[in-house]
């Protein structure tokens, strides 16, 4: 290896290097994995919340997956496949959590009903204030 080819390798690494560390910064809160000693609310009046106000809801925050159940209850799971790490979703039809890459599911319990995951979800406590407008999620 001559010495320009050396230094375009040691170039190419080194920007790769720095670039995939940069991007660590743009991920958001959905992303990141729920915090020890999780305690959070949610305003079901906030616009970024809405979708909990009707059953089959559901939002993604702070690494936790809150559902409107279609049983009528909130529920709230861990937001990341055991599996792989993928987000996940709700689907209400089946009143399941899915994981959209590797086609796991999961109860509303957070049980695995069908793998490759073979751990099941963390679950969070979930209580409904001030009337039903607001939602406590601890953990």
């Amino acid at each position: 290896m001559n010495r320009h080819e050396f230094f375009l390798h040691a170039i190419t690494g080194i920007s790769a290097l720095l670039f995939s560390r940069s991007m660590a910064g743009c991920s958001d809160s959905a992303d990141q994995p729920p915090a020890p000693g999780l305690d959070f609310m949610l305003n079901l009046s906030d616009q970024i919340n809405q979708s909990l106000a009707v059953v089959g809801g559901y939002v993604i925050t702070n690494g936790v997956l809150v559902a409107h159940t279609s049983g009528g209850e909130f529920v709230a799971v861990s937001a990341k496949c055991t599996h792989e790490g993928t987000l996940l979703v709700y689907k209400p039809t089946e009143n399941q959590f899915y994981c959209p890459l590797d086609l796991s599911r999961f109860s509303v319990t957070g049980a695995v009903v069908s793998g490759p995951a073979t751990q099941p979800l963390n679950r969070y406590k979930v209580t409904t204030l001030n009337g039903a407008n607001s939602l406590r999620v601890a953990g």
